[in-house]
């Protein structure tokens, strides 16, 4: 894995930072070493006045001052680099030559800037502070020497050429060898804080991709403690059971997610896998869902237990799946009964109406039996309305497929509706504003799903109760659907009736056929869309139908639920 830029800048400006730190505070050691030894023996050094010090204080902290306004604490390019070894190197000449340059015993002081030297560029910075320093100690102790410099407060002196070469020989090979030593070390040191640093980034990175590849997942993970407390959560276990981190984390398993425990103490809770199972599962936003599960033992790489592993997925819409499945496979089974129906009723109840019209024209026909030929004719065009609607059921998809707008229909279906049934009855009519709702399908077939919904709900509500129709666009399983919401205020769907409702001949009305419902969900089907139905009794119910939407479709889209 490359290592993210980033990283890298920031461990270095911590490195710098620290370079900064260790420069001030070995500059303050050094000048107050200087100024304790001046107090204690004040005939050894420091005769003179303390101008060169200050020289030495103003070089040293301007540099270090100015250097951080201009470079911060990230590393220095090379012509500055130079410039630092020229101020290091400066500020411990001031100090040897106001302390008596060749009598100086602050002469190993170069030692300790040779050493910073290393911390800069290693070896190389090394070698370069230690060459800089045997030439600036060995011209200095020339110039004394010759007598073209005298340190202040001292008289001067003649030094014999052989001590001036000991000397700057002696020197300038301590300096050489600390350089190559301290270079050496100082790479040592390089390669060690980049393999720890290569280390701590790899462990970042794979910190980083454990817990992309955890969130990732499309299964809900989460991990328990041997006290059965949950420690590990990801993303998409949060959006299944619709609770946060802070919410799960370090709580019980079973506070949250019952059920489960009963699975373990079944199956082995510590040494077995359990497979694969399910629960229902209520969500604190009242949503019931289907969840399937399966949990393993987590062991340590000593094999000792430390917790269990369970992966969950929300089953909900496969279980919707399977019984739209069910109800297609009842559906068509039913559809067979009522084409065979048709067939065998349909013809001889033509005749029967037949026969009973002409009676009732026959000039022979007496009074008695007006009534009876009455009442022959009307039971015959219920029969005949009931077999048109098992043909409506039966019949063929889609005949006239077009591109149409679900809202025209809404407003058409509303407008009949208030004008007839909901007028007499007393019941409110509210159309939300709506925009354009593309879908492609039977307009005929989709006006008598939405007039189905509607007849009900206006029947269903009380006298001056409502009855909202509203439509809009909505993403549903990756999916773009044009949705149609009826919702009443009524007394709502009895338990246990729900199921029931979309049954064919399942009624509650009197009178009623039991078909509408089934017709409506037939043709919605055919159109590749569902109908979903949420009610709660004493407060209505809401029929939702999904169409899915035309590409053309402008409608404003709400997001999946």
């Amino acid at each position: 894995m490359d290592r993210d830029p980033g990283e890298g800048t920031e461990g270095k400006r911590a490195g710098g930072r620290n370079l900064l730190l260790i420069r001030t505070g070995i500059t303050f050691a050094l000048l107050a070493s200087v100024v304790s030894v001046q107090i204690r023996s004040p005939e050894l050094l420091l005769t003179g006045e303390f101008q060169f010090l200050y020289f030495a204080v103003l070089l040293s902290y301007g540099w270090l001052l100015l250097r951080y306004a201009a470079w911060g604490s990230v590393d220095l390019p090379t012509y500055a680099v130079f410039l630092q070894a020229v101020a290091d190197v400066a500020f411990i000449s001031i100090i040897v030559f106001a302390t008596g340059l060749f009598d100086s015993v602050f002469s190993f002081m170069f030692v300790i800037v040779i050493l910073l030297g290393s911390l800069e560029r290693y070896l190389r910075g090394a070698v370069g502070w230690a060459l800089l320093s045997s030439a600036a100690y060995t011209v200095l102790l020339y110039l004394q020497m010759r007598g073209i410099l005298l340190p202040p407060g001292f008289e001067a002196t003649h030094i014999p050429f052989p001590q001036f070469a000991r000397s700057a020989v002696t020197h300038s090979t301590a300096f050489l060898l600390t350089g190559v030593l301290s270079g050496f070390l100082g790479e040592e040191i390089r390669k060690g804080t980049e393999k720890v640093r290569d280390r701590d980034d790899m462990i970042l990175k794979l910190e980083s991709f454990h817990k992309h590849v955890v969130d990732n997942i499309p299964s809900g993970l989460l991990t328990i403690d041997t006290q059965g407390k949950v420690n590990l959560v990801n993303d998409t276990a949060c959006a299944i059971l619709g609770m946060t981190r802070e919410n799960t984390v370090g709580k019980p398993m079973e506070q949250f997610l019952a059920g489960i425990e009963g699975w373990e103490s079944r199956r082995g809770r510590d040494d077995s896998r359990v497979p694969r199972a399910e629960i229902r599962f209520l969500r604190a936003d009242g949503v019931e869902v289907f969840l399937g599960f399966s949990t393993s033992p987590m062991k340590d790489a000593e094999g000792r237990s430390t917790g269990r592993v369970v992966i969950f997925q929300d089953l909900t819409p496969i279980r919707q799946m399977e019984e739209r499945v069910r109800i297609a496979d009842r559906l068509a089974g039913v559809g067979e009964l009522a084409a065979g129906l048709a067939h065998e009723i349909r013809n001889p109840l033509a005749s029967i109406a037949g026969s009973s019209q002409l009676l009732r024209e026959s000039v022979a026909s007496s009074g008695e039996s007006a009534p009876l030929l009455y009442i022959i004719g009307r039971e015959s065009q219920r029969l005949n309305g009931l077999i048109t609607d098992f043909l409506a059921y039966t019949g063929p998809s889609q005949r006239n497929t077009m591109l149409l707008d679900v809202a025209a229909l809404l407003r058409d279906v509303a407008e009949a509706v208030c004008a007839g049934e909901a007028r007499g009855k007393g019941v409110e009519v509210q159309l939300a504003p709506l925009k354009p709702l593309m879908v492609e399908g039977d307009g005929e077939q989709l006006k008598q799903v939405i007039w189905n919904l509607v007849r009900n709900a206006v029947q269903a509500a009380p006298a001056g109760g409502k009855v909202m129709i509203d439509g809009f666009e909505q993403i549903r399983h990756g999916s773009r659907y044009v949705v149609v919401m009826v919702v009443d205020t009524g007394a709502g769907i009895a338990p246990g009736t729900v199921e029931k409702i979309f049954n064919p001949f399942f009624t509650t009305k009197e009178g009623g056929t039991g078909l509408g419902l089934s017709i409506s969900q037939r043709i919605v089907h055919q159109h590749k869309g569902f109908i979903e139905v949420r009610q709660a009794p004493g407060k209505g119910c809401a029929f939702s139908v999904f169409l899915p939407a035309a590409s053309t479709g402008k409608g404003e889209a709400k997001g999946d639920v």
